[in-house]
């Protein structure tokens, strides 16, 4: 990633600071990867939305799984990777898109499963998201979120509840990063009406 910054002059920035998250593959993702493997006989054959997937390793797992997996990111180079990724991997390729969250191209409730892994790293993401979760989550489908326990995503969790949504941590476990452990969550998050 470093190398990545370091090329970058200031108009790579652009309005989003795009700077190179998907270069690396986040714990979150990691414990997303190990949710998908523990349901892989309710995403089988499903209708799964992989939310800023960057290089595409949950995408790559579900689609291993047998899920009918769309996975998109904001950054185009990332999804080339992806796509290199499945390929050396032999997975069945996801439907890889280009798309913001904050205006997505996806038709509602059309997805049984919807995943993404640490997301939630910025305030100004939150409302697109549950904007996004409300329109294409099918009625009883589930949201997977791997989020690392920071401060900045504290809030989100009452806030979905106060719209609507029942949040529940399914999962915690410390994922190995760059020599050291990140405690990591995996939240379950479903409409409540």
């Amino acid at each position: 990633m470093e190398s990545l910054w370091e090329a970058m002059g200031q108009e790579d920035f652009g309005r989003d600071e795009r700077l190179p998250y998907w270069v690396e593959v986040w714990p979150a993702s990691l414990l997303v990867c190990r949710k998908l493997h523990e349901e892989r006989a309710r995403i089988a054959g499903a209708a799964c939305l992989d939310v800023g997937c960057g290089l595409g390793i949950a995408a790559l797992v579900g689609s291993w799984l047998g899920a009918r997996v769309v996975a998109f990111d904001y950054e185009p180079q990332a999804l080339a990777f992806a796509r290199v990724n499945a390929a050396l991997n032999h997975v069945p390729q996801p439907l890889w898109t280009v798309m913001d969250w904050r205006a997505s191209a996806l038709a509602d409730a059309s997805f049984e499963y919807i995943w993404g892994g640490d997301v939630l790293y910025e305030k100004r993401f939150f409302d697109p998201l549950e904007a996004l979760f409300s329109r294409c989550l099918a009625p009883g489908g589930e949201i997977w979120l791997g989020e690392p326990e920071r401060t900045v995503s504290r809030p989100v969790w009452d806030r979905l509840a106060r719209r609507g949504w029942q949040c529940d941590i399914v999962l915690r476990d410390k994922v190995a990063q760059g020599g050291q452990n990140q405690t990591v969550r995996l939240w379950r998050v479903m409409r409540t009406s």
